[in-house]
């Protein structure tokens, strides 16, 4: 599953019927040819699929790192460069935006909760939420969880056509809350580091009308998972950097993750690219406007694949709850390996990183890429093919 939020950083947006564009020449920067560089590896074959990554016919991005177990034990490795303005090797331990896979994150901290009795997931987002929807006694938690609520997502707001644009913000009757959409699309366009509140999507997504019936469909909702997090602070009762925090990062000792869903990085991080068909690369690292509980977790390799290893050791959720998620409440099934049965996973993608993983049943077997870039246009969906092959090779590999 992919968040597509790079559409920012190049889909004209239409505010009022007028057409405000992000210009991403005057956002590109002059990066230099920076030479492959030969990588010595215990494990020759998952270096390969990595340097295939930065430097194959596809070249999905300017530097990739990647951690696997499996039978023949565990291989962190790394490929590429973290800076295309220093040429900066990437670092094996290179942090970068984890995206979508946050969802696993987030998800973990809702059950959790469900777990300790502070909330159920039958509850309805009205329950927790007094007034945040004008359907919030209609969608439950659990329909959150598994994009059944019918709630439209912010990708729907963000690349519909003109006219549909137009039509999405005619339905906000409350003039506050339009100007509020005008005003951010415009400060959006002019600079895309700038930092929005995470409850500005599901503001404009109040007033739009469900898709479907909720629990009689399937549609993908970055705002639902947003809706989540807040959820998640009330029922926790701290801010939801503090739950991630103390419910996740530190009791499986994750320090280099952390919650860092908008604005700058902080350091050590590899910078994130979004790449034109062209070719042109754009330094997007800041480009993350908006996002919440959707996708702000920052990691790197190994401690994405500990948390997924944790998770299905049972160490994060009991028994019960682990099952709920597996069969329903996250996935639905787990998704054909090809190779070692079934396996639990999702894909990332923002402005400037793409990201991959799986695990199966028992965390025996994990793989998780990071790349640090992103193709925008139509080379976009068959880049993100190519990066969820990469992911299936190393994780068969392991």
């Amino acid at each position: 599953m992919v968040a597509a939020l790079a559409a920012a950083a190049g889909v004209v947006v239409a505010a009022m019927g007028i057409p405000i564009a992000v210009d991403r020449a005057f956002f590109s920067v002059e990066t230099q040819v920076c030479r492959p560089q030969a990588t010595q590896s215990s494990r020759p074959k998952l270096q390969r699929i990595l340097d295939d990554v930065v430097g194959g016919p596809s070249k999905l991005a300017p530097g990739a790192a990647a951690y696997v177990s499996g039978p023949h034990g565990g291989w962190l490795g790394a490929a590429g460069v973290a800076d295309t303005s220093t040429c900066a090797r990437m670092p094996v331990d290179a942090r970068m935006r984890l995206e979508s896979v946050t969802k696993i994150y987030t998800a973990t901290l809702i059950l959790q909760l469900a777990q300790e009795g502070r909330l159920r997931v039958g509850d309805t987002v009205e329950r927790w939420l007094p007034g945040l929807l004008p359907y919030g006694n209609r969608i439950t938690i659990e329909q959150l969880l598994a994009m059944t609520s019918g709630l439209i997502d912010n990708n729907d707001l963000r690349n519909a056509s003109p006219s549909g644009r137009r039509t999405y913000l005619a339905r906000v009757k409350d003039a506050e809350v339009r100007a509020e959409v005008v005003a951010t699309l415009a400060r959006v366009a002019d600079d895309p580091a700038a930092v929005v509140p995470e409850t500005f999507w599901i503001r404009w997504a109040a007033w739009q009308p469900l898709r479907f019936r909720p629990g009689g469909g399937f549609h993908y909702s970055n705002i639902g998972y947003d809706i989540l997090g807040l959820i998640a602070a009330r029922a926790g009762g701290a801010p939801l950097p503090a739950l991630y925090r103390e419910r996740i990062f530190q009791p499986l000792g994750l320090h280099s993750t952390a919650y860092e869903p908008q604005g700058p990085l902080s350091d050590p991080h590899a910078h994130g690219y979004g790449i034109e068909p062209n070719g042109r690369q754009i330094d997007t690292t800041d480009w993350h406007w908006g996002v919440g509980a959707e996708g702000g977790i920052v990691a790197d390799a190994r401690d994405t694949a500990a948390f997924l290893t944790a998770l299905m050791h049972g160490q994060l959720l009991d028994q019960q709850q682990l099952a709920a998620m597996k069969a329903g409440s996250l996935w639905a099934g787990g998704e054909w390996s090809g190779c070692a049965g079934q396996a639990y996973g999702w894909s990332g993608g923002g402005s400037g990183y793409k990201t991959d993983v799986w695990v199966n049943d028992d965390g025996s077997r994990v793989a998780v890429l990071l790349l640090n870039a992103r193709h925008y246009d139509t080379a976009q969906p068959d880049a993100d093919r190519a990066a969820h092959d990469t992911m299936a090779s190393l994780y068969c590999a392991a």
